[in-house]
């Protein structure tokens, strides 16, 4: 039971957006603007900081894009900030202090950033034109990323003590701005041909926190809905649109309440991971959002809680390269010679991780290690079929050998599918199916939960589909039900086993274009129907899936567990069928 005390200070965690607080009388009314030019020497010494030699290509990198941060000098803004221009988006952020704009320029400067910024107060309309303005003129009337972080909140004892001045100032600063920033925003980021909004939201969108948040949670949860509905509308002009929520992230303004060893000892009873997060693993979250590599990822919101939004119950129980590298880790991706599966392995392997994977045609298996081999990638095979105990447990075994009982990364990826009308199933298929796509990944899990601990921080990726999320049509019912089990078997393990340091997530997939798609979208009307679904109006590629599945497997997002990320441009946040 939380004490008093805990439900007093809550406020002072849940969620980023707290990190800006706004007070109604101190708004300020000065909007100016501060620039700094780089010398060729600076851009060359960021050139070098952002320049990695495992990541793939362009879709892992922001050189050359450009950004605005709402409330980018504090906490998890501050955070964003740095993350985005270290990876090398040219960046303009606002605050409403000029004194700490002025110092943390200074400090970006000194670390190679570039980095420009104005005081605005954006809870003013007139302000936040003005800064749009200031923006567009800077960045040539284009913009590439926008991200939605500035908030606040009021804290008052009960939710009968808000009044309904309370109510607006609250919707102003925390929707009304980001929504007419996103309006204001939105000619330039069609103008860049790609655009990246992420809305900063907080975990009281998503569940209840207490009587100082139903305000500031409506506010959010609005925001989420926003979310999806923009990037339902503006996939038609290349703009993806995402949310993040965070939960209780280390920064200043929650020390206070850390320092405090109840509130300390209730938080991590909340939360399955047992600790709070870090800046770095929310700003490399946003930052992922923004870049070209998940380019079928929209409508999605995504919590950063350590597990805490899909814990039912309280259970008892600097170098910034490393957290976007997987050199030295080891990874085994069931399925990996076709499609997904392939993708992923080269995805994994480019980013520095030594990979085995299986399947069940030797022949397959060989050319695939050649072409990987020819790469340059560390890259291993086993002929197995994953729908037998025996064959799994032989499996296990030769990666527990291969990797001297350690493993950093599982990814179950086979599976498969008959295709009958729900009648015309046998309890036969139903054992086929169901050992297949939901055994094997679970037994495989069992069977690697001692070698993802040994290796002090296991992450586990499951391959679902947005089948489990949506009705597709009579032919999936017992695919989607067997990938519904397994979106619910992440939430689960990824409380339990959050004790061992071990992250799991799904990703479901739409339409992603692979040889086992290619048959449907050669017929007309179901490649059109797809389209008419899909916000984005075109089908997914598969590196937009494999870059999602690397990055839940980076160090980065290390707070980041029991989600099941859906990939699919819009398609399951998108109430009917635009036409």
């Amino acid at each position: 039971m939380a004490s008093n005390k805990f439900l007093s200070c809550i406020a002072n965690f849940c969620g980023s957006n707290s990190d800006h607080l706004l007070s109604a009388s101190t708004l300020s009314t000065q909007c100016s603007i501060i620039e700094f030019q780089l010398s060729g020497r600076e851009r060359e010494e960021m050139s070098s900081e952002v320049e990695s030699k495992n990541r793939p290509d362009k879709r892992w990198d922001l050189r050359g894009m450009t950004a605005l941060v709402t409330g980018g000098t504090k906490g998890l803004g501050h955070a964003i900030v740095e993350e985005v221009a270290a990876l090398g988006a040219i960046v303009h952020t606002c605050a409403r202090n000029q004194e700490q704009l002025n110092e943390s320029i200074r400090e970006w400067k000194e670390k190679g950033f570039k980095v420009t910024g104005s005081v605005c107060d954006v809870s003013s309309d007139a302000e936040r034109e003005k800064l749009m303005k200031e923006v567009s003129s800077l960045f040539d009337g284009k913009l590439d990323i926008l991200v939605n972080n500035a908030g606040t909140n009021i804290y008052k004892a009960t939710t009968l003590d808000y009044t309904a001045d309370d109510f607006k100032f609250l919707m102003d600063t925390n929707l009304q701005s980001a929504f007419h920033l996103s309006q204001l925003a939105h000619p330039l980021l069609k103008a860049s041909g790609a655009g990246n909004i992420v809305f900063v939201s907080s975990i009281a969108s998503v569940v209840s926190v207490n009587s100082q948040f139903a305000v500031y949670s409506a506010s959010k949860a609005a925001m989420n809905q926003l979310t999806r509905n923009l990037a339902c509308e503006w996939a038609k002009d290349s703009i993806r649109v995402n949310a993040v929520a965070p939960w209780f992230i280390r920064t200043p303004l929650t020390a206070p309440s850390l320092a405090d060893e109840n509130i300390f000892k209730e938080v991590l009873i909340r939360t399955p991971m047992r600790r709070v997060g870090e800046p770095g693993e929310v700003s490399s979250v946003v930052a992922f959002l923004c870049l070209p590599a998940p380019g079928f990822l929209t409508g999605q919101v995504i919590c950063i809680d350590g597990g805490m939004s899909v814990n039912g119950f309280s259970m008892e129980s600097k170098n910034r390269d490393k957290r976007w590298d997987l050199r030295g880790m080891t990874a085994l991706v069931t399925g990996g010679t076709k499609g997904l599966g392939h993708a992923i392995v080269e995805e994994v392997a480019a980013l520095g991780a030594i990979v085995h994977t299986c399947a069940r045609n030797q022949e397959q298996l060989n050319e695939s290690i050649r072409e990987w081999k020819e790469k340059g990638f560390e890259v291993t095979g086993s002929v197995c079929d994953v729908s037998s105990d025996a064959e799994r447990e032989k499996l296990m075994k030769e990666v527990s050998s291969l990797f001297d009982g350690k493993l950093d990364i599982l990814v179950n990826n086979a599976g498969t599918n008959i295709y009958k009308a729900t009648l015309d199933y046998t309890a036969d298929d139903f054992t086929s199916l169901m050992a297949t796509n939901l055994q094997s990944a679970f037994h495989l899990s069992q069977l690697a939960h001692p070698l993802l601990k040994a290796s002090g921080a296991g992450k586990i990726v499951f391959m679902s589909s947005i089948t489990s999320v949506v009705s597709v049509n009579t032919q999936y019912p017992l695919y989607s039900a067997s990938k519904a089990a397994m979106n619910q078997l992440t939430r689960n393990l990824a409380c339990e086993w959050a004790k061992d340091s071990i992250r799991v997530n799904a990703v479901a997939p739409w339409f992603i274009r692979t040889p086992l798609t290619a048959p449907s979208m050669d017929d007309e009307n179901i490649f059109k129907e797809v389209l008419i679904r899909t916000p984005m109006r075109r089908v997914g590629e598969p590196g937009e899936v494999s870059s999602v599945v690397a990055f839940l497997c980076l160090p980065a997002p290390g707070f980041l567990t029991g989600q099941v990320i859906c990939i699919d441009g819009g398609m399951s946040v998108n109430g009917f069928s635009m036409g």
